[in-house]
């Protein structure tokens, strides 16, 4: 969100045009060649990551996590950075087309003729209205993201759910296809219950009563 404000508040800077030219390739590349071409660099060439795999645990009563462990991060770090590249530059490019047509609105216009600051401007008016369709677009790519993570989970060769969902696919294991697609539409209707009442909280349009309390 923030790298979108400055691209379309400064516009023409060389940072901003390299924002703009970062965020056209994580948009174009498939998520799956992002993950090879950050194995083959990161972990074949340079050696600095794993190409696979979960690394050390720590159990936790029924839970068991790789987040309390150095090798856990080392093997966490490509498979996130390749699932966060497509969603961070297509937020990044929506947040700048949105506040460019937030910034020509008349309410923007009467707002520096009311004397107010180019901060209180950007930041108090120009963002929220802004964060309203972004909030919605986030909403459903957190839900995809924890749906559709397959190609970045078998890539990697993660043990996560998309995983388990192609592995009961290869051997036609109804159940938990079932329990998959279940507990994916249930994130997505947690998630989009979320963003609706998100809405309240930044546009106050949706909070004024109409006259009668009705």
């Amino acid at each position: 969100i923030p790298m979108g404000v400055y691209a379309a508040l400064k516009r023409g800077t060389f940072l901003s045009q390299l924002f703009m030219t970062v965020s056209l390739l994580g948009v174009s590349l498939p998520t799956f060649l992002i993950g090879i071409l950050l194995i083959l660099v990161f972990a074949v060439n340079l050696g600095w990551f794993p190409s696979f795999g979960r690394g050390d645990v720590v159990q936790l009563g029924w839970w068991s996590t790789g987040l309390l462990t150095a090798k856990g991060w080392l093997h966490i770090t490509l498979p996130a950075v390749t699932l966060a590249i497509f969603q961070l530059t297509l937020i990044m490019r929506l947040v700048r087309a949105e506040m460019l047509e937030v910034l020509r609105t008349d309410y923007i216009k009467f707002a520096r003729a009311r004397g107010l600051t180019d901060r209180a401007v950007h930041f108090g008016h120009a963002l929220k209205n802004t964060l309203v369709p972004v909030m919605t677009i986030t909403g459903l790519q957190l839900g995809g993201l924890i749906a559709f993570a397959i190609i970045t989970e078998t890539v990697f060769q993660w043990p996560g759910m998309g995983l388990l969902f192609i592995q009961a696919v290869t051997f036609a294991d109804i159940p938990v296809m079932a329990a998959y697609l279940c507990l994916i539409a249930l994130i997505f209707v947690v998630i989009n219950l979320i963003v609706d009442l998100l809405y309240f909280a930044v546009d106050p349009r949706l909070r004024v009563e109409k006259p009668g309390g009705h």
